[in-house]
């Protein structure tokens, strides 16, 4: 077995240190995030792990699992214990999660470790701390030159709620005709969304002028107490537009321009995101763009989808910043069920997050490869998304200390590197498992070549009509190799290969943003057959959406035989979830698969296993 190997903070920062932007400064593209499940980070204060109630804390030993579901030992004074770790990998900003008191009692059988079942807007949940513990926090935060930003989640109370008992505030919540809960069984439907309870949970009457005047005075009462630089806005959706313009613009006048209000819309369709622009929030998730780099990254979808999402993204959520990300709590870890390629896949995708537009967001553990699991137990069908929020190590293995160095690279490269934070952005080139790109600005220069392919690849890249490069590129990071030659830029990439290189020349000014696919297969795809039986000869057109298409229906080119229909698609070795769409309307599970799992509304997904040739 590994021997665990501790890494020292004074080591690290020594070796590490990036001066950091320091609070107060209203760029935030400028920074780099770092998203803290309080509960599951350090435990720096043992005597509240219980919080005075000895069932809601079970230590997790590494197997048993049902331990995930209460209190791990997390707190304020943790986070204070490993700020200069923290400062040392070079990030800037902490996002922890809601440390609001939570409810003292389980719900469905799990305590609320995570912080989203506020019973006491104005405390501290004893199992984190105190006010003391977090004005500390936030002050030690200040005083290395970073900043911290509150989740603030305002959708919803818990269950044990006393205002539910509260005749006098009936009105606070949301009802359905009949005096009950509102469910949300149409999740398109906005009606429902705004009004429906999300998990069960008492949902708020925002529109009330009395929740909305409580709200605005908790935001004031914590940005007072402790001077912190932001809020990140839980469940935005399930809010009226309405109280997000009016609240925005009340606490723009409260904290100053400079206060992040960071939305979380979570919507993977792009479109989804246009009403909550211009609503006053600084920076807006890019959920889509999250949903397209797993794909890509991590489930072998083209480079084109990758291409089309970052450009729709950038289109759409303007001039609100796009806060990118790899994952977080809420969805599975990056790095689950890609078994010995996981950190290859999340080297891959941590070199894009770092060398892309945008804000970006790291989920702790990520930079360790972390690995997570399916929000859903396949076996059992039970939720097991606690799988994706286990204790951050204590120790870190020679293995993990090795990635968790890599990651500081780049993130000391995009802090050093003004182009790679705010430069342009310009396509250079795209097929199916290689995505090559600049970032420039006035004065710099870079290239950035990523590949899935899980073999070697050879490629010439043609350079821009009039662009010229009178030196080869100079290796900056990852791997590969890069020279100039007549045809263009000749490129070897080994596998999962992630290169930078600096250039000796800046892009011309009428360098185009994108370029078209070449529609190139890697050696590592395989043509996989499908049919589907038509009796009815009913079908007049068929598609296919799965996690490799990011579930956008792709056209095929169809045989009929009698009456089946027979197609091809490249996909790579491993397993895939898909639905066949007939005539453009029907999907259905694909009565031919290899098997089946719940979809999220109740019906089935087909399962794919493609094997390597």
């Amino acid at each position: 077995m590994q021997k665990p190997l501790l890494i020292p903070f004074v080591i690290l920062l020594s070796l590490f240190i990036i001066h950091c932007g320091g609070r107060g400064t209203g760029d935030w593209e400028e920074d780099i995030v770092y998203f803290i499940l309080i509960d599951r980070f350090h435990d720096g204060d043992p005597s509240n792990n219980d919080g005075g109630v000895p069932e809601s804390h079970w230590m997790w030993d590494g197997v048993n699992p049902e331990a995930l579901k209460t209190y791990q030992g997390g707190d304020l004074v943790g986070i204070i214990k490993r700020l200069d770790y923290l400062r040392s990998m070079g990030v800037t900003t902490l996002w922890i999660s809601p440390f609001l008191d939570n409810s003292n009692t389980d719900y469905v059988g799990w305590w609320p470790y995570h912080g989203y079942h506020p019973i006491d807007f104005k405390a501290v949940d004893e199992h984190f701390g105190t006010l003391e513990d977090l004005k500390l926090l936030v002050n030690e935060v200040h005083a290395r030159q970073m900043k911290i930003i509150f989740d603030m989640p305002f959708n919803q109370v818990a269950a044990d709620h006393p205002w539910l008992d509260d005749p006098e505030k009936q009105d606070w919540f949301h009802w359905g005709p009949d005096g009950n809960p509102v469910d949300i069984t149409d999740w398109f439907d906005q009606d429902q969304i705004e009004r429906g309870e999300l998990h069960g949970l008492p949902d708020l009457a925002q529109e009330n002028d009395e929740v909305y005047d409580y709200l605005l005075e908790v935001s004031r009462y914590w940005f007072e107490e402790t001077g912190c630089d932001g809020f990140r806005l839980d469940a935005v959706k399930h809010i009226p537009v309405d109280f997000w313009r009016k609240y925005n613009r009340d606490i723009r006048e409260l904290a100053g321009e400079d206060f992040l209000l960071l939305g979380e819309v979570f919507w993977g369709e792009v479109e989804r995101l246009e009403p909550y622009i211009g609503l006053g929030f600084n920076a807006l998730f890019d959920i889509p763009g999250y949903y397209a780099i797993r794909n890509a990254f991590a489930q072998n979808a083209s480079m084109a989808q990758l291409s089309d999402f970052l450009r729709a993204s950038t289109e759409t959520i303007h001039p609100e910043i796009r806060a990118t990300l790899l994952d977080n709590h809420d969805v599975p870890r990056f790095n689950t069920r890609l078994g010995e390629s996981g950190w290859d896949r999340t080297r891959v995708a941590l070199t894009w997050l770092l060398t892309t537009p945008g804000m970006p967001v790291l989920y702790y553990g990520t930079e360790l490869g972390e690995e997570g699991a399916p929000l859903i137990n396949p076996f059992d069908q039970e939720p097991q998304d606690y799988l994706n929020r286990l204790p951050y190590p204590e120790n870190t293995t020679i293995r993990q200390t090795a990635r968790l160095t890599h990651t500081i690279g780049l993130i000391q490269m995009r802090r050093n590197k003004d182009a790679l934070r705010r430069g342009d952005f310009h396509e250079l080139y795209k097929d199916w498992s290689i995505y090559a790109y600049l970032r420039s600005d006035e004065r710099s220069a870079f290239l950035v070549v990523l590949s899935t392919s899980s073999v070697q690849e050879y490629l010439n890249i043609p350079l821009p009509k009039g662009y010229a490069l009178s030196e080869d590129p100079l290796k900056m990071m990852g791997n590969g190799s890069a020279r100039l030659e007549e045809e263009g830029l000749f490129l070897r990439l080994p596998p999962f290969a992630a290169g930078i290189w600096q250039l000796d020349q800046t892009p011309p000014d009428d360098l185009a943003h994108w370029v078209p696919f070449t529609d190139r297969l890697s050696g590592d795809f395989v043509k996989q057959p499908f049919f589907y039986f038509d009796e009815r000869r009913q079908v007049r057109s068929l598609q296919i959406a799965g996690d490799f298409t990011n579930w956008q229906p792709r056209d095929v080119d169809t045989r009929r035989s009698g009456d089946t229909l027979h197609f091809q698609i490249p996909l790579k070795p491993g397993r895939y979830q898909y639905k066949l769409v007939l005539n453009g309307q029907d999907w259905i599970a694909d009565p031919e698969a290899d098997g089946f799992v719940m979809d999220p509304y109740g019906g089935r997904n087909s399962q794919i296993y493609v094997r390597p040739n």
